[in-house]
């Protein structure tokens, strides 16, 4: 809703350049890019987060990795990589991270892969799976339903 929006203007901003050291064609948002491309741009290389948390995308339509980005200078991708061992020279979608309500949230964990096998759902916190009668020492995949 447009109330929703008057609410979350200004608690995120950030400017992306399409080449590293802040450097090339820049653009800032305060909201969601689901690709850079729309707008002209081929890639990000670097990025200034200037308010509240983000995550930065691989790909378009948020696909593929993702890189959280907190309050502060990126100049180039071992910024946001950091240690993950991941590598990827730019970013091509991204959106702020809102703060959910966790009433609401619900996450399915699969034993299997590709949401197969036995499946367990959550909508608290739970310091014990085994605990909560889940048999895995892993979970394979995770569906998040709702929620953050």
């Amino acid at each position: 809703t447009s109330s929703e929006a008057m609410d979350t203007l200004g608690q995120y901003k950030i400017t992306v350049w399409e080449e590293e050291s802040f450097q090339g064609k820049r653009c800032e948002f305060l909201m969601e890019c689901p690709s850079i491309m729309e707008r002209g741009f081929r890639k990000i290389r670097s990025i200034k987060v200037e308010s509240g948390p983000w995550v930065g995308f691989e790909y378009p339509e948020y696909q593929g990795q993702q890189f959280i980005l907190e309050k502060g200078d990126y100049p180039r991708w071992e910024a946001w990589s950091g240690n993950s061992g991941y590598r990827t020279e730019h970013l091509l979608s991204f959106r702020p991270v809102k703060c959910a309500n966790h009433n609401d949230s619900k996450v399915i964990l699969y034993e299997a892969e590709n949401f197969q096998g036995h499946k367990f759902e959550l909508s608290d916190d739970y310091p014990s799976l085994q605990a909560m009668g889940w048999g895995n020492k892993e979970v394979a995949s995770i569906k998040v339903n709702s929620g953050a």
